[in-house]
């Protein structure tokens, strides 16, 4: 049974539609997993045109580590032995599912992932090799091996948004599974408002996404967690440099983002917390 899982919060329905229309007969069928929306009604008018759909309601946002593992237990229920996992803005590509399953026979692959393109930036050339062994992906458009899914433990729901897709991953290697990139361009995707910055005399090259303040917090918050919860298997240099790049993001808010003084605050919350939280 061919399997695929929509995380929603606030969608944009016009968007969604056209995730729902990129992947809806690629499979047999579609979870949405609706996390405490506030359009939720919006959702549920623009859904009844579909005989495939099953919507899941949770009565608050629960994050997306929860709401993917809402989707993984749905396909042990099922007895699919993969699951797709895709984000409400993301957009497949026709054949999609049907490239995926020409590789999977390898038991240990946890994870089949494509090249995907960002809206907000330019297209990068896809890899000429028909498939690639990678140490990470996001977790949009990956393709999950349910029985592999299971032995992880899911998803780790401390972490609530962000460092979700890094920390499956990592557990994923860690216990000597694979994940495979295959050279198809199978996803459309768009991470926050992105741009991209250069410094120092064009000398440096960085990307801007302009995320909220509440993003900002999980992210320097779970760079944090993730470097101390993976401390031994990452290494003391690795693991500082996970937590360097947390304590230096906050010249990024400062110099090229709005809304600098919200961000800052929740910043320095992130960096607090994300040093309290048991591991």
């Amino acid at each position: 049974m061919r399997i695929a899982g929509i995380v929603l919060y606030n969608p944009d329905i016009q968007r969604l539609h056209e995730n729902i229309d990129g992947i809806i007969n690629q499979v047999d069928l579609v979870i949405l997993i609706d996390n405490g929306s506030r359009n939720l009604d919006e959702v549920q008018i623009m859904i009844k045109n579909y005989s495939t759909i099953e919507l899941i309601c949770n009565n608050k946002n629960m994050g997306i580590a929860r709401a993917l593992n809402q989707i993984g237990e749905k396909a042990e229920n099922l007895k699919a032995d993969w699951f797709l996992t895709l984000d409400q803005d993301s957009v497949c590509q026709s054949g999609l599912i049907s490239e995926y399953e020409k590789v999977i026979n390898n038991p240990d692959i946890a994870i089949v992932t494509c090249e995907i393109k960002d809206r907000n930036f330019d297209m990068i050339e896809a890899n000429a090799d028909k498939m690639v062994y990678i140490s990470t992906c996001i977790t949009s458009g990956s393709f999950m091996n349910t029985a592999i899914w299971k032995r992880l433990g899911g998803f780790d729901e401390k972490l609530f948004i962000d460092k979700v897709d890094t920390d499956y991953c990592f557990r994923a290697i860690h216990e000597s599974y694979k994940i495979a990139k295959i050279h198809y361009y199978g996803l459309l995707h768009e991470v926050g408002y992105g741009t991209s910055n250069k410094s120092f005399g064009n000398i440096m090259a960085f990307k801007v996404f302009n995320h909220s303040a509440m993003r900002c917090y999980y992210i320097t918050r779970n760079q944090i967690y993730f470097a101390r919860k993976h401390s031994k298997q990452l290494g003391i240099s690795r693991r500082l440099r996970y937590e360097r790049t947390a304590w230096t993001r906050i010249v990024v808010y400062l110099f090229y983002e709005h809304n600098k003084l919200e961000k800052m605050k929740a910043w320095i919350k992130g960096l607090r917390d994300g040093y309290k939280m048991e591991v």
